[in-house]
Parts: C-alpha cells; structure tokens; sequence
C-alpha cells in the first residue's frame, strides 16, 4: 500500500524537477547569449580592449558598455583616406565605420539587453560641415529636396530622407536616421559602395577651382603668356647670338659659349597650363579667395601667383563670386558656398536698354526692337528743293534785266546764298545735335534686355574683334578674365570698375551720358562685364544655387551631428 513518502518520492520530486529547469534555462540562455555577443563584438573590430560584456546568469540580462566616439576625416595625403575600411562593421549604428576615420574616444554606453539580436553600435559624433566636405570629395552630390527639407523641418524631417546622393545620383548615400539615444541631435546613416569611388588624390579637393589658360590667339598674345620667367638668384640675363657680357657692361662678340657657375644658372619655369586656386568662406560672408597656383599638365608648379591685387577693392568682392560663379556653372563640389544675395538680385535684374547697346556698336538696328523716333528725309530735301528754285528763279530774274542791273543782283544774290548757307549749316548742325541728344534720352529710356542676352551680344563682339576665339563661349570668356585678373592685368580693374557702375545703374534706375562716354572708350571691358552678369544670371537658375544656400544653413544650424 502506498503511504504518504511514496507520494513524496513519485510526486514532489519530478515537481521540483520542473520547477529549477526555468534557471537552467536562463543560465545556459544567459550564457550563450554572452558568449554570442562577444563573438560579434569580435568579428566587428571590438574587443575586450574596447568593449566590457558581463552578464547575470540567472537574470539573463547582459550588459555591454560600448564606447562612443568623436570622428573626423583623415588628411587629405592619407592614402587610408580614399581606401574604404577593410573591415566595416555590420552592427546597427555603426554605418560610418565603411569609411577610414580619425577617431576620439569621448565617453561610453551602457546596453543592458537579453538577446544579441538587440546588439548596436553608440553612434560616432562628427562635424556635419566635415562630413559633406568629405562626401561631396568623393563625389556625392547633394539631394536638393533632402536638403531643403532638413533646414525647414529639422528634427521633424521624416526618417529616410536622403541628403546626399551617389556619384550617379542613382542612390542614397547620407539619410535621416531614427533618432536613438541622440538626445535632441540630428542623426544621420551613411551608405558606400567601392563601384561609387572615381575620385583620387589627383583630382581637386572641394572649394578648389581649376582655371585652363587658353593659347594665345596671336603672336603678341603669346608673347604676354610665355613672360612668366623665375630667376633663380640675379636678374642678369644672357645676351643672345652666344655673346658674353663682361664685368665692364660690354658685350663680347666671341662666340665660346659662356661658363655658367651652378650658383649662377638661370633656371626657367615652364610656361603654365592652368591654375588652381581655393575659395575661403566665412559665416554669414561672402567667399574669399585663400591660394592659387600654377600647374602644368593639372601638376603645381612650385612658384604661385601673387593675389594681394585681388584681396583689395574691388577685385575683392568681384573675383571671388565671379570665381564661384563659374564653379557652379559646372557643377563642381562648391557646395558650402553660396552667392551674395544682392548679387543675385542684380543678375536677375534687366538693367541694359538695347538702345545702348546699338549706340555702342554692339547690337545691329535690325537687331534691336524699336526704340528711337524714326525721321521723315522728305522734309530736308523739301528745303533742299525750295532753295533750288529759289535760286533758278534768281538767275532767270537776272537774264531779263540790263548787263549792270544783272550784276548787282548776282552779287546780292550770291552774298544771299552765302549767308543763307551759313544759316542752313548752323540749323542742320543744331538739328543733328538735338536728334542726338534725343537719341541717347530715347536709347536710355528704351527697353532693357537680360543678362544673357547682353552677354550674348559682348561675346559676339569679343569673338568678332578677335579678342576671343571663334566658337567662344560665356563660360570660357569669363575663364580668361579670372586668369588675366590673376596675372594684374589692366583689363581686370575695368571690368571691376564695370560691374560698380552696373550696380549703380540697377540702384538708381538707368544710365546717363557720362556711363555712355565711359562705355564707348571702354567697349572690352563692357563686354567682359556682361559676360560676368551673363554667368551670374545662368548659376542663379541652376539647382547648385539654392542647395549651396540650403547646405550652408544647415550646417549653421547643425553643428555637430550623430552618424550611425
């Protein structure tokens, strides 16, 4: 028979069984889930060096304290700069680490989690301006939407939203994140692919602009450009035909080439092909002109031009927008700068009558709408023809009377028409200057043509008095003056002085005489300077003019972002 013990034994002791395998299960859960984190923090870059896993075994829970870190982009000279990272990590939070970077250890973060599934990296903390000028190196182009959208919505830009794009524009490659642990900090994901890198070192870094020299159209052109001679130690030149210049000052015929000291040599620098030269930016300013170089074949050479010219009124307000303009008619990483806005004001202006442009000899008649009165020739050879028979009748007259009646009136006739040429002289003279003068008021007050249209017309005449090539284009036109203000050439200062006055005139509603009298003495310049308006009024339609505006907001108000 069965007593109470037996029930014990059968009973309570497969209960208590039961009952302790929970913490059986919790202890081997417990430690496979350790063991599996530490695993993965492993195959990820982070060991036991970098990253603490303890765990209580029979809680379950495991906690990891991760570092977080402050990133920023390697040297440009760093050959780690363009490799991607061997080893990227495939942790959540962790995007950035596709890239090499120079990374700051700046705290910790504790994740207390039961699963390893629920495994992530502390985002990386990098300046947002640091990191689009990385970006835009490599060659990501902004999403202009993207960005907009992030400078009016800020923290409430719907996670996804693309900020930048591959080289291709096909994908994203910088996003809006969920925002985890941010604390109230944009957070942003990045995306690479190696098929996406066609940049090199040897391609021009962001706010670099590249400016071809073009060959010289003639021989006293080419005479001017191939003037860039560095002497090495004395400005003693060698006289030609082998003659040697002795201590005296006296020329020697003797035709022994001379001996040249190693301290002594003259060294000539080749001949530039191009010139390089970097935008500066300040907040809230407008770009800045940093350094310029010569290169040959897109290689520096070591002497660089002077640009002290440039960083004085008014070159230094001008050659700098007029520089940038260029950068973003061909859609170079300029990004992070953005136009005056008064700049692009006065572009977007018509401020030019087309009755000047035909006083200037610039635009055809037939070119121009109508703008001056038109005056009847009949009413001039109506006076003309009144006087004609006037004097027929005269001499008529003269044929019916006596040989002395005859000659007085010859005589008081032609002192007549003496005088009366005087006269009609006097009034044709006063007529044409009032039909001047009137044609100048009309010419200012007639209707004023766009910008690209007055460029149109400077570069056709440029191109027509050879001062360009044929087939010359804006963009090339304005390249030459950027390198010809470079250079200190004259031609620099008029084109500035130029762009004063069109200024004023866009201020002050027209132009005057004196503006005419100046433009007539200054026809190169004056097309030059519309050349300039031309550039600047195609930039302003362009897409690169808003984004650069909403890009620079951005990373005023977003100083510095959590990447992960």
């Amino acid at each position: 028979m069965t007593d109470a013990s037996d029930i014990i034994t059968y009973v309570g002791v497969p209960l208590a069984v039961i009952g302790v395998l929970p913490i059986f299960y919790t202890f081997l859960n417990s430690f496979l889930t350790i063991r599996n984190i530490t695993s993965c923090l492993r195959r990820n870059g982070l060991d036991n060096d970098s990253a603490t896993t303890r765990g209580s075994l029979l809680s379950g829970v495991v906690e990891v304290t991760l570092p977080r870190v402050s990133i920023t982009p390697l040297a440009r000279e760093d050959s780690n700069y363009w490799a991607p990272n061997p080893r990227p990590s495939s942790l959540p939070g962790a995007t950035w680490t596709c890239f090499n970077w120079k990374a700051l250890v700046t705290g910790s973060r504790l994740y207390r989690l039961q699963y390893s599934d629920d495994l992530r990296v502390p985002q990386a903390e990098v300046d947002l301006g640091e990191l689009l000028g990385y970006l835009l190196d490599r060659g990501a182009v902004p999403d202009v939407k993207g960005l907009h959208m992030l400078r009016v919505s800020g923290l409430w830009t719907p996670t996804g939203t693309s900020l930048m794009l591959s080289p291709d524009a096909g994908q994203s490659a910088l996003r809006v994140s969920v925002p985890d642990d941010s604390d109230g900090i944009l957070s942003l994901a990045l995306r690479w692919e190696e098929a996406w890198d066609n940049r090199d070192p040897t391609s021009l870094p962001p706010s670099w602009i590249r400016l071809e020299i073009a060959p010289p159209i003639d021989i006293e052109t080419r005479n001017e450009d191939t003037s860039l001679v560095n002497m090495a130690s004395s400005e003693q030149t060698l006289p030609e035909h082998g003659s040697i210049k002795s201590v005296d000052g006296k020329l020697n015929s003797k035709a022994e080439a001379p001996v040249i000291r190693s301290e002594d040599k003259v060294s000539y620098l080749p001949t530039p092909t191009s010139l390089r030269i970097s935008l500066g930016f300040l907040p809230s300013a407008a770009p800045t002109i940093s350094t310029a170089t010569w290169e040959l074949s897109h290689a520096p050479l070591p002497n660089s031009p002077s640009i002290t010219h440039l960083q004085a009124a008014p070159a230094s307000s001008w050659f700098p927008c007029i520089a940038l303009a260029l950068g973003l008619c061909r859609s170079l990483p300029l990004y992070t700068h953005t136009l005056p806005s008064s700049l692009r004001a006065l572009s977007a202006k018509d401020t030019i009558p087309c009755g000047v442009l035909v006083l200037l000899g610039l635009l055809a008649e037939h070119e121009a709408p109508d703008w001056e009165t038109k005056y009847d020739s009949f009413e001039e050879a109506q006076r003309q023809h009144n006087s004609f028979l006037a004097k027929q009748r005269a001499i008529n007259a003269e044929r019916m009377m006596t040989e002395d009646q005859a000659r007085i009136a010859r005589i008081a006739r032609e002192a007549e028409e003496r005088a009366r040429f005087g006269e009609e002289h006097r009034e044709r003279m006063a007529r044409q200057r009032e039909r001047a003068e009137r044609r100048e008021r009309e010419a200012f007050a007639s209707g004023r043509l766009e910008a690209t249209v007055v460029a149109d017309t400077g570069l056709s005449w440029l191109v027509g008095e050879g001062v360009l090539r044929e087939g010359a284009k804006t963009q090339e036109a304005v390249e030459g003056l950027l390198v010809r203000m470079v250079k200190g050439e004259g031609i620099s200062t008029e084109v500035c002085d130029i762009l004063e006055r069109w200024r004023d005139w866009s201020d002050r509603g027209g132009m005057n005489a004196e503006d005419l009298a100046m433009l007539k003495n200054n026809k190169t310049g004056f097309c030059y300077a519309a050349c300039v308006m031309g550039l600047l009024r195609e930039t302003c339609t362009k897409d690169e003019s808003s984004v650069a505006a909403d890009m620079q907001e951005c990373i005023r108000f977003w100083k510095k972002i959590r990447l992960g």
